[in-house]
């Protein structure tokens, strides 16, 4: 009887703690879209840019996916890059844009959502 209410117990805090887990993970189709940014912050081509913060979401996101959306992320920052290295005038600045506009407003927008949200709420 002992072991059964351990088990409840462990049951009950293991669901108190899911939905903080939900609350900061994004969707699959954010994670590819963060996941091309993070090939355009590393490519060379479009000048420096720190990646570090992108590369540490997408890794940090990255857990647990589906290995068919593992697969997604990875090429799209595979295909990011490899635009990003063969773009000439408009598209690089295209590129850039990107990289500097929506890129840069997504990972300050998860950072911030997942500052404002409480540990264990």
């Amino acid at each position: 009887m002992r072991i059964l209410g351990l088990a409840i117990a462990a049951v009950l805090a293991a669901s108190a703690t899911a939905p903080a887990f939900a609350a900061d993970r994004i969707s699959d189709s954010e994670l590819v879209r963060a996941s091309r940014c993070l090939g355009l912050a590393k490519a060379a081509n479009l000048g420096a840019s720190d990646a570090t913060a992108l590369q540490a979401f997408v890794k940090i996101q990255s857990r647990g996916r589906d290995p068919l959306v593992q697969q997604r992320v990875e090429g799209a920052e595979q295909a990011a890059r490899s635009q990003a290295g063969k773009a000439k005038d408009a598209l690089k600045a295209s590129l850039i844009a990107e990289r500097d506009g929506a890129c840069k407003a997504l990972v300050s927008a998860s950072s911030t959502a997942s500052a404002a949200t409480p540990a264990g709420a």
